[in-house]
């Protein structure tokens, strides 16, 4: 046994016990050195992945969704004006209530 090692027991089930001595057979090397091998491969393809940003994770849903036709994007700019002239057509029209004295 190699100093410096961990040791682990490990539950599998027969069909991966059967595959895993396989290849060890085939390969000439132990069931520990593959299992190594794999939990090595597994770990660089971890250290390789990079934190997904949220706009990364939803990239292929951008632009999926159909509006109906109804071109929503295309009329924000009129239906902000609009919402602007009513605003301020608002504030013309509101007065300011004179205080009540208390007497």
């Amino acid at each position: 046994m190699l100093t410096g090692m961990g040791a682990l027991n490990v539950r599998i089930d027969p069909a991966i016990a059967a595959f895993l001595e396989r290849v060890a057979r085939e390969t000439g090397r132990s069931k520990s050195a593959i299992v190594r091998e794999a939990l090595q491969q597994l770990r660089e393809i971890k250290a390789a992945q990079k934190p997904r940003r949220p706009a990364d994770a939803m990239a292929h849903l951008i632009g999926s969704w159909d509006s109906g036709g109804q071109r929503l994007s295309e009329r924000t700019g009129a239906r902000f004006a609009k919402l602007l002239r009513e605003r301020q057509d608002d504030h013309g029209t509101r007065r300011r209530r004179t205080a009540r004295r208390a007497d």
